[in-house]
């Protein structure tokens, strides 16, 4: 077996360790509030990864990653209370959300960097604003209540959010589509087309030259990028039991890019630090205020991560697991390497 082959089994392993860990560790605690922390955090890291895709692999910027976990959250929630079975509908929401993505897509056929931003800025607000609030929409945001979810089950296995078992088992089926995704997600960076992304981030017109076909990976960057984050917007009414528009809103969508830079935009264990982060550091924040007897705000939350991204950018503009990651290889003894094109794209 190669050099080559043996780390990524190493880190494959490493990975799967870290996940059966995190999975242990929920159980221990019959509480509600830990265990639906826990479950939150896998929807954030599945947003994350979303951010990883599109502009860790394919140099795309999208500041609309929260209305993609939305459209899809709100649809599930819309056709369960319809009467349709969850998971089907979960399937259709996830659906909608990478048709929305190869929509929003088309704009960066032409534009790039801040125009392209800009625009998925205008996206964002305009689903915040009106289609997930405006009471036009009633039929699908569920007007000003939004949509209520109870429960599903799955082979006899229960999910809902009101008790700590039904949240176990969503968060232990959250952290499978993780995994599986996340595994995918690599071998897609390592695949013919994971060469052809790389090549549109470094240089488009350098991609074109070589044979790329623009329109097609762009299209599909984006897609697959929804599609990933429509995942978390699938799961997400199961966890909290209600759909409402203020979890996707362009202000989410901003947390989603910042911490997907602060972690390493380019990597896909990053997307798992990150959602731990988002989600267990607002209620440690809480907890020291109780303990201490201070009024500690979430506004506190995001001066954090604005303060730890200008500190990030001096000192490891790579991320902080893209930094943790060359530390490492730096520790381990040089081996031979064969030199491989990462460039080289056929159509």
């Amino acid at each position: 077996m190669s050099s080559l082959a043996t780390g990524r089994s190493a880190k494959l392993g490493a990975g799967l360790v870290a996940l059966a860990i995190f999975a242990v560790v929920p159980s221990f605690f019959n509480n509600l509030s830990i265990r639906a922390d826990a479950a939150l955090a896998v929807i954030f890291a599945l947003a994350i990864l979303s951010v990883v895709i599109l502009t860790g692999y394919v140099g795309q910027v999208s500041l609309c990653q929260g209305t993609f976990v939305g459209i899809s959250a709100f649809a599930t929630g819309w056709l369960f209370n319809s009467g349709m079975n969850y998971w089907i509908a979960a399937v259709i929401g996830v659906a909608l959300a990478f048709l929305l993505g190869v929509l929003v897509g088309l704009p960066a056929l032409r534009l790039r960097g801040i125009l392209l931003a800009i625009v998925t800025v205008g996206v964002a607000l305009s689903f915040d604003y009106y289609f997930f609030q405006d009471q036009a929409f009633a039929w699908f945001n569920g007007g000003f209540g939004g949509w209520s979810v109870d429960s599903a089950t799955l082979f006899g296995v229960n999910f809902d959010s009101i008790s700590p078992d039904g949240v176990l088992h969503s968060f232990w089926l959250l952290l499978a589509v993780f995994a599986i995704t996340a595994i995918l997600v690599v071998n897609i960076h390592d695949s013919g087309s994971g060469r052809r992304f790389r090549a549109i981030r470094d240089s488009e017109l350098a991609a074109a030259t070589m044979g790329v076909n623009l329109t097609r990976y762009k299209l599909l960057g984006f897609g697959l990028s929804a599609m990933v984050a429509g995942l978390a917007g699938a799961f997400y009414p199961l966890v909290v039991g209600r759909v409402s528009a203020q979890p996707f809103s362009f202000f989410y969508s901003l947390q989603f890019a910042g911490f997907a830079v602060l972690m390493g935009v380019r990597y896909v264990p990053a997307a798992a630090l990150a959602g731990i982060f988002m989600s267990y550091v607002p209620e440690l924040l809480i907890n020291v205020g109780r303990w201490t007897g201070r009024d500690i705000k979430y506004d506190y939350f995001n001066v954090i991560l604005g303060a730890l991204l200008v500190v990030q950018i001096i000192t490891a503009p790579d991320g902080v697991w893209g930094d943790i990651a060359k530390r490492i290889g730096h520790l381990q003894p040089k081996r031979r390497r064969v030199a491989q094109p990462d460039n080289v794209v056929t159509t």
